[in-house]
């Protein structure tokens, strides 16, 4: 039997992304993060071409503190674990201690009793006793160097000094080969003898093998990384340490610029028009506020006119909204003044009322349980205003007028008459309405090109549509475009990496990116899985893969533990044999688990940037409105969908979400308007395969056998040194 169970979405995104920017190392694996990390790139930009500018001190603790830190080791994880690189990789080191070989250490003692050997030498001055062999070696050997640099200099100042004597090439050729003829033979035979005198005590070429042999052997890499690591540490001022790294591309912030146009990212009509709704309550409001403040003031003659002006519109604004009112429909009062709310005036000065379903949705999400109206109650106040909603609408704008003319002319009553408290409560107010004004027109505009589009969109070929809706409109340097054609049924499809996971979705949460809070939001994330489980969603967007260095890291340490000692019971790195990209999904899960257990078990090599990231569900049916809603609604105030993340990158946007929400009578789509990271590549380091310091082994011993034989091996040299200072006081003595 065929199985028509869908392929879970997890494993098409993790195979989609690994195909085309993954590695092939058997020891390296992408772990998904959900939902992704939103960056902004102006944490990041400096002046990277001028190779004079330095890059910042804040650009390089941001990038610390985006690639240094480390997660649970599994495919699928729901942040950061806590844990740093740079703290776990100085703990690993602080476990491990040099392991010396005893062959190899007794071969360099030997070599270092020949080095250190008393030499009687005559330099030219008598016989010199006190220096051993090797002193005497590179004592000679500089002699011999410096002569031949000496001569080197000659011929070089000889050349320059021809150079500006004589023009002509040839001549001056000729010159200089006749100078050279007459002191290089002595010249040479003058380094001959220095040269003689070195090969009598050592040759240099054997010498290069002793210091080779002398600098051989594993434990020096441990002292060295942990100074280097010290040495690049800077202090941050929230008490930590900034490491810095070398990202790569090294431009990679410029390249997070989005490719959506003004179009893309529209809204729908029907949320805009809910926007719309939404501030002219608040306007509303605010002049509510200037009526109730003005009325403690004394209608003097500056006063009484506008105060009688603003009561006179706000008047006739009702009575016109009254008027409209179908008394047998409950709450009709509220649908009317929801529908001049969101009214707009066209181009040759006629109203425009938003449609029913608008109007249902809006006003339904107002209205308190049990007090919902109708579709065709709304149909029937639609017909009702038509006649008179230009007048609603003149009426409204006559009530905003009088009410700024009221404000104003209220702070210059204040200001003549030294009411300074009453003019602090009132300034805010005029402020924020002629703000509201702003951008209550600037949303008029936005439906309008929003309607428009969306007619337009309406008749085009659907199956064009389709294939493109989703396709990021270019790729940049470094990106690659991707797309995704799943199914809401594969949410919820089991998958292997998400068993694999330091966190469990169910399909509800994960359709909303992984998110929950209180048990209403819940009940909703599980009414809009269950509307969607009969959608189809396509996926597209751009990613790029940006590698990490860290000149301070040194990984290969590791490999060598083998020939070291451990002072802890813990290890480093487990070992396992499991390939973590083509292993079985259970042996995996173990080696995970052992990993999960160790300190410093795998690091990050590179993150996955996703950008112009859009996700549309369609159905064969008509979408309901409160899907529609839903999903607008959430990409508005902020959250995820799937494994992306809507929340603001900038702490300056008006916005708390970064998403973009447009449906129509198919179809839904999200568009992400912020650069996010949606993984990191990470490197399993080699497994720890070092022994616990009180392991005996007759073959190798640790630092304190060192020691001690070393300590042997100086007094040894030492007692022959008196030996040979005795024999040559008894020679001079004549005994």
């Amino acid at each position: 039997m065929t199985d028509t169970t869908p392929k879970a979405f997890l494993d098409e995104l993790y195979e989609k992304i690994s195909s085309v920017i993954g590695g092939t190392s058997e020891d390296q694996y992408l772990c998904l993060t959900l939902p992704g990390t939103i960056i902004n790139s102006k944490d990041f930009e400096y002046n990277d071409t001028d190779e004079n500018v330095e890059k910042p001190a804040h650009v390089k603790a941001n990038e610390s503190r985006l690639v240094n830190k480390l997660f649970d080791a599994c495919f699928v994880a729901g942040g950061d674990n806590g844990k740093l690189l740079p703290n776990q990789y100085k703990t690993a080191l602080s476990m491990l201690s040099p392991q010396l070989n005893r062959e190899l250490y007794e071969l360099k003692s030997r070599l270092r009793e020949v080095l250190m050997t008393p030499y009687p030498y005559d330099f030219g001055e008598g016989i010199v006793n006190n220096m051993t062999m090797e002193q005497v070696f590179y004592r000679l050997y500089n002699d011999y160097v410096e002569a031949k640099s000496k001569w080197n200099k000659e011929q070089l100042d000889m050349k320059e000094k021809l150079e500006k004597e004589i023009i002509d090439k040839v001549a001056r050729h000729d010159k200089y080969l006749e100078w050279y003829g007459t002191v290089a033979e002595s010249a040479r035979v003058n380094l001959d003898e220095k040269l003689g005198k070195v090969l009598g005590v050592f040759s240099p070429t054997d010498m290069n093998i002793i210091n080779a042999i002398l600098n051989c052997g594993v434990g020096g890499e441990i002292e060295q990384a942990r100074s280097t690591l010290s040495m690049v540490e800077e202090l941050s001022p929230d008490g930590g340490y900034v490491y810095p790294v070398n990202l790569q591309p090294s431009n990679w912030f410029k390249l997070l610029k989005s490719s959506f146009t003004g179009v893309d990212l529209l809204e729908s009509p029907a949320a805009l028009s809910q926007k719309l709704r939404t501030l002219q309550l608040q306007r509303k409001n605010i002049l509510g506020q200037i009526t109730k403040l003005t009325s403690t003031i004394p209608s003097d003659e500056d006063m009484a006119e506008v105060k009688q002006k603003l009561a006179e519109a706000n008047k006739a604004y009702k009575d016109k909204v009254e008027a409209c009112v179908i008394k047998n429909i409950d709450g009709s009062v509220n649908v009317v003044n929801a529908i001049v709310d969101m009214c707009l005036e066209d181009e040759n000065g006629n109203q425009k009322e938003p449609d029913g379903d608008t109007i249902e949705r809006v006003v339904n999400k107002e209205a308190k349980a049990g007090k919902k109206v109708k579709k065709e109650d709304v149909e029937k106040l639609v017909e009702e205003i038509g006649k008179s909603g230009k007048e609603c609408m003149k009426a409204q704008s006559a009530a905003v007028a009088a009410g700024e003319a009221c404000v104003t002319a209220a702070l210059d009553w204040c200001t003549k008459n030294n009411r300074t408290q009453l003019r602090e409560l009132l300034a805010p107010l005029k402020e924020n309405l002629a703000t509201l004004n702003e951008d209550i027109e600037e949303l008029k505009m936005q439906i309008q090109i929003a309607r428009s589009v969306s007619e337009k969109t309406d008749t085009a070929d659907q199956s064009e549509e389709n294939a493109a809706d989703v396709l990021p409109n270019k790729s940049d340097d470094y990106f690659t475009q991707i797309i995704i054609n799943t199914t809401a049924s594969a949410l919820s499809t089991s998958s292997s990496r998400q068993a694999s996971s330091s966190s469990s979705q169910t399909s509800a949460s994960f359709f909303l990116g992984g998110y929950s809070s209180s048990s209403s939001h819940s009940e909703s994330s599980e009414s809009m899985s269950e509307e969607a489980s009969h959608m189809n969603i396509q996926i597209g967007m751009n990613i790029a893969k940006v590698s990490i260095e860290r000149p301070w890291f040194n990984p290969g340490i590791f490999h060598l533990t083998g020939e070291m000692f451990n002072f802890s019971d813990q290890r480093i790195a487990p070992e396992s044999e499991v390939s973590l990209s083509e292993g079985e999904a259970d042996k995996i899960r173990e080696r995970f688990s052992a990993m999960n257990k160790s300190i410093l078990p795998a690091f990050p090599v590179a993150f996955v940037i996703a950008k112009d990231v859009s996700i549309k569900f369609t159905s064969d049916t008509a979408i309901s409105s409160s899907f529609a809603e839903s999903v607008e609604d959430k990409a508005s105030k902020g959250g995820g969908f799937l494994c992306f993340s809507t929340n603001s990158a900038s702490a300056s946007s008006k916005s708390n979400s970064s998403a973009v929400a447009n449906s129509n009578a198919n179809s839904v789509t999200v568009r992400f308007t912020a650069p996010q990271i949606l993984g990191y590549f990470m490197q399993a380091v080699p497994a720890d395969k070092s022994k616990h310091i009180n392991d005996s082994n007759v073959k190798d011993f640790s630092i304190i056998g060192f020691i001690s034989d070393f300590k042997r091996l100086m007094s040894d040299i030492v007692d022959k040194n008196k030996n040979a200072d005795k024999i040559e006081k008894a020679d001079e003595q004549g005994v």
